[in-house]
């Protein structure tokens, strides 16, 4: 038979800017991994630690705009108990208070119920000296650093675990770079695309969760002046979710494009984080012990210069400093060797997964 109209034919698709060629690469990879069921299960449990940050919004509101009545009858018992044992100075201020006086015995109760979280004195000297307008941004601020550090900070390591390790080793197993590279697509966007995948559900179980819990306290607030006292928290959420996601996913991206295998790179990703992590434990408990410290997790401790030094060690410590200070609760003097040792590992990563990804190329 014969065939007919041979040659050049017209382009009917629709042409896209040069600029978003690495976006084909995440959606492709994006799609791909929703559809995993272990990572359908991460991203609910991602979003359950809401619900419980939800009600610490509520009802630090509620104590905040002095309606104790609405707390559950625990907790009015606490901060009733706390308020009646305060020291004369703040009876002072108590008495000096123009609205909202129950933030002092808020204040006082996280002192005695919360002193092993980090920044929590801080935050009560907060709530003591400054008005109602400053010390709800700082309780907004503190709960924000708190949901990203510790429940967030922790899936993230699994969820990059399921996520990344196979983005890369699996183009070094099939050979394909020769299909990537075979297009306009230069090495930069192809580390880009791949960078995007993680990233993206990282930012939906931080950023997105984060930004509603903010709304949230809006909506619960007696008017919407509050915006213009929280108008920082926002912004401070997505410096905070950067910091976060681009030292994980770099060397995650890292340890999958040194192996074929992409077991062998989720291993090296989790013993990169748990041998860190459990070096400068091992340095908490040896100064905790030899000083006759009963509780090793005393925030006074942390402040020690040899365990800060060792915290260096830990990629989870590390992030947790800087987000500190993106957060307000630490000084950049505090903040910076952790934001050094995160920009090291950050390009060390990316000229490893460069020359990698450069070397079937050159083969």
């Amino acid at each position: 038979m014969p065939v007919n109209h041979l040659g050049y034919r017209p382009w009917k698709a629709k042409l896209t800017s040069a600029l978003t060629r690495w976006w084909c690469i995440s959606a492709s990879g994006i799609s791909l991994a929703q559809k995993s069921a272990l990572v359908k299960r991460m991203l609910f449990a991602a979003w359950l630690p809401v619900l419980y940050w939800g009600v610490g919004f509520f009802f630090v509101g509620q104590a905040m705009e002095g309606k104790v009545d609405l707390l559950p009858p625990s907790l009015q018992n606490q901060i009733n108990s706390v308020a009646n044992k305060m020291s004369s100075e703040d009876r002072d201020r108590l008495r000096a208070a123009k609205s909202g006086p129950n933030r002092i015995a808020v204040a006082a109760l996280l002192k005695q119920q919360f002193k092993r979280i980090p920044q929590v004195n801080q935050l009560a000297d907060n709530l003591l000296e400054g008005d109602e307008s400053s010390s709800r941004n700082r309780v907004w601020c503190w709960l924000m650093m708190s949901f990203f550090r510790y429940p967030q900070g922790l899936m993230i390591l699994f969820l990059v675990g399921a996520i990344t390790p196979s983005l890369i080793s699996r183009d070094i197993r099939s050979r394909a770079f020769l299909l990537y590279f075979s297009r306009p697509i230069s090495k930069t966007e192809y580390i880009l695309g791949k960078f995007f995948i993680p990233a993206t559900f990282i930012a939906l179980v931080t950023t997105l969760p984060a930004i509603g819990l903010y709304l949230f306290g809006v909506l619960m607030s007696p008017d919407l002046s509050v915006v213009t006292s929280t108008w920082d928290v926002p912004l401070r959420i997505i410096v905070g979710t950067v910091v976060l996601t681009v030292p994980t996913v770099s060397v995650a991206l890292m340890f999958s494009s040194l192996t074929q295998e992409s077991r062998f790179a989720s291993f090296s990703w989790f013993a990169f984080f748990a041998i860190g992590h459990a070096a400068w434990l091992a340095v908490v408990f040896g100064y905790a012990f030899r000083n006759g410290r009963a509780m090793p997790f005393d925030m006074s401790l942390m402040e020690e210069p040899s365990v800060k030094l060792w915290g260096l060690l830990s990629l989870f410590n590390n992030i947790g400093e800087v987000q500190g200070w993106v957060f307000g609760f630490s000084p950049f003097s505090d903040a910076w060797p952790g934001m050094l040792v995160l920009l090291l590992i950050t390009v060390f990563s990316l000229v490893v997964i460069y020359r990698q990804i450069s070397s079937p190329m050159r083969v």
